[in-house]
């Protein structure tokens, strides 16, 4: 994976990021029409809004306006100029409503909420999987936390087994979080609970 760079989502990196996002012409789901409208907004979303009640313009305004004013926050990978990864990975009281998302209880903390961060999304360019990209991006997101005082890291895999479908492992995989270091602190029906402390 040599010449792939990991950069911190920031508010002059919003073109990149709706450009692998955007569903008509971006990389992001460009085998997977079913979740184009998300725009890695779905996490953000009180539970009491219909998912479905939001079209994909609805979804690319929120997350252009919460890029643009610092309040989103994750990590693009980029092949040159192009980007060809996403990591959505934030502190905790970023993404209040991820927890009912999921359908999993909230982690119990042994610190403040602004010391913990949550993993939520991996989403890889179709020819871009398999190649060591979310491993890469989730090295710099830990590095990153780690650098601003974050105490813990929370991630949610899928129990997905052997499934070859990416919309299967866009939690990440098991085993790319255990590689880096994360252990298991529960699991529900659908997912493993996996943290690892900063500090």
């Amino acid at each position: 994976m040599s010449g792939v760079v990991v950069k911190p989502l920031g508010p002059s990196l919003a073109g990149d990021f709706l450009r692998f996002f955007d569903h008509e012409r971006g990389p992001a789901f460009a085998d997977n029409a079913e979740w184009a409208k998300c725009y890695c907004h779905f996490y953000e979303v009180p539970v009491a809004i219909e998912w479905p009640s939001l079209s994909a313009a609805q979804n690319r305004v929120a997350m252009q306006a919460r890029i643009e004013v610092g309040e989103m926050e994750g990590f693009l990978a980029f092949a040159g100029s192009e980007p060809i990864g996403w990591l959505n990975a934030q502190p905790r009281h970023k993404l209040p409503h991820c927890f009912d998302r999921m359908r999993v209880p909230a982690t119990p903390l042994p610190c403040a909420a602004y010391e913990a961060a949550v993993v939520v999304c991996f989403i890889i360019a179709p020819a871009w999987r398999r190649r060591g990209a979310s491993r890469i991006l989730l090295a710099e997101a830990l590095s990153s936390l780690a650098a601003r005082g974050f105490r813990l890291v929370d991630a949610f895999p899928f129990k997905s087994g052997d499934s070859e479908r990416a919309a299967d492992h866009y939690h990440g995989m098991l085993s790319t979080f255990t590689a880096a270091g994360f252990a298991p602190l529960g699991e529900t029906d659908s997912v493993t609970v996996v943290r690892k402390f900063l500090r």
